[in-house]
């Protein structure tokens, strides 16, 4: 399923995907452009992107009770990227004027603002960091009425963002009042951010794309859907691992090793095995930015098992079809006390693959494995057999205690 289609199916109210033109696609609230230009994509399956690169560049939308009049609900977002620092402060998107307004203005050092004002009473979300160059992020303000969530937002890369004020982050008013002027780019009228007006202007540079308008029940989007569908599968890789078999998979992300994944969006795809079913593949000291939106997205609809080795910390997965992803830190098991002359057998959890094991132990066995989960044997003639199932091996090094039971039919048969 290709972006598009998923997100025509959230039912947005108006969609402009910026891709050519400055329609409309799903409503009717085509774009007025005035000197933005088209250029290349920063959205998976998209061909070109809308620049604002002039400060007195913008592009209009009629008024539409969707998206400016009275409204309980609202959600608006999409994607953007800015090619420098800019000279705050700037428009990303903005409706109204005065004591009635909706802004998604660019602060100081690219600080992120989202802007609610009703009748003169203020809202604002901050970003939790700044919005840097070249780096493509999908940005969403929401506000729910009194009567529903009660809430306002700012959403980064799908992540609802800490700071607010007031910073219970709660709403307190039945709906936003009608505004005027939707804009991109540089607004018109009298402009305020707070209590104070300010000129604001256009972007220099500013990239958009498939941008969506939510009214109503709409726009009840869940957590979920703003992540995994506005934006895991909008996503473009700054790597992907393509099919074929398990082996050469491997070697592609060998390629990768001792390396350094930046901030992005999507830091590596891997797509499905051949044939498919379940696979795993290591990477040998291969770090993320904590700051990369994802670190992993796996295509396929089985389970991918991926073993971060020798330093290697990916931990953000994506799962646009329903596959799984098991991160693997490779972790020691330890076995003790023993009676020594045990045997001990470590298999991979529910099958009869064996990890590792010992004939004669001493008073304790370790073994390195790298599966999320282990069974475990241990056998002595003497004592009573001992199995333990299922064990998780995702959260580090395990310790299991074992008391051996001495056998007593064993020489009264």
């Amino acid at each position: 399923m290709t972006y598009l289609v998923s997100l025509q199916a959230l039912s947005p109210d108006h969609l402009w995907e910026f891709d050519g033109d400055f329609d409309d696609t799903v409503g009717v609230a085509n774009g007025t452009n005035t000197d933005f230009t088209f250029v290349g994509e920063i959205v998976d399956g998209a061909s070109s992107s809308a620049d604002c690169n002039d400060t007195d560049a913008r592009v209009t939308l009629a008024n539409r009770a969707t998206i400016t009049g009275t409204l309980d609900r609202k959600v608006m977002g999409g994607w953007v990227r800015l090619d420098s620092i800019q000279l705050p402060p700037k428009s990303i998107y903005r409706e109204g004027e005065d004591n009635d307004q909706f802004n998604l203005v660019l602060w100081a050092g690219n600080n992120l603002l989202f802007e609610i004002v009703v009748g003169g009473v203020i809202f604002q979300a901050y970003s939790n960091n700044v919005l840097l160059p070249g780096r493509t992020y999908h940005i969403l303000a929401r506000v729910e009425g009194s009567a529903y969530g009660n809430t306002f937002a700012l959403y980064i890369d799908g992540i609802k963002q800490d700071q607010t004020e007031p910073s219970s982050g709660a709403f307190g008013i039945a709906s936003l009042a009608q505004r005027f002027n939707a804009v991109w780019g540089e607004p018109t009228g009298v402009t305020r951010v707070g209590d104070t007006n300010v000129v604001l202007n256009g972007c220099e540079r500013c990239r958009y794309s498939y941008w969506a308008s939510f009214s109503g029940a709409n726009a009840q989007l869940t957590d979920t859907e703003i992540r995994e569908v506005l934006f895991e599968q909008g996503a473009i890789p700054s790597a992907t691992i393509t099919t074929g078999t398990q082996a050469q998979m491997q070697t592609q992300i060998d390629v990768g090793a001792n390396s350094f994944r930046s901030d992005a969006p999507l830091n590596v795809r891997v797509e499905p095995v051949s044939g498919g079913g379940d696979f795993t593949l290591s990477a040998n000291n291969i770090t993320h930015d904590p700051l990369a939106s994802i670190h992993i997205q796996y295509t396929g609809t089985d389970t991918l098992n991926y073993i971060n080795a020798n330093g290697s910390n990916a931990s953000i997965g994506s799962t646009p079809n329903g596959g799984t992803i098991n991160f693997i830190t490779p972790s020691t098991i330890t076995v003790s006390p023993l009676i020594p002359g045990t045997e001990v057998r470590i298999y991979e959890s529910g099958t009869e693959t064996e990890l590792g094991g010992v004939e004669n132990s001493t008073t304790s066995f370790s073994l390195l494995v790298q599966t999320p989960n282990v069974d475990v044997v241990i056998h002595n003639e003497e004592y009573v057999y001992v199995r333990v199932d299922n064990l998780d091996m995702t959260s580090g090094d395990l310790a299991l205690p074992v008391s051996q039971q001495f056998d007593r039919g064993y020489n009264n048969p």
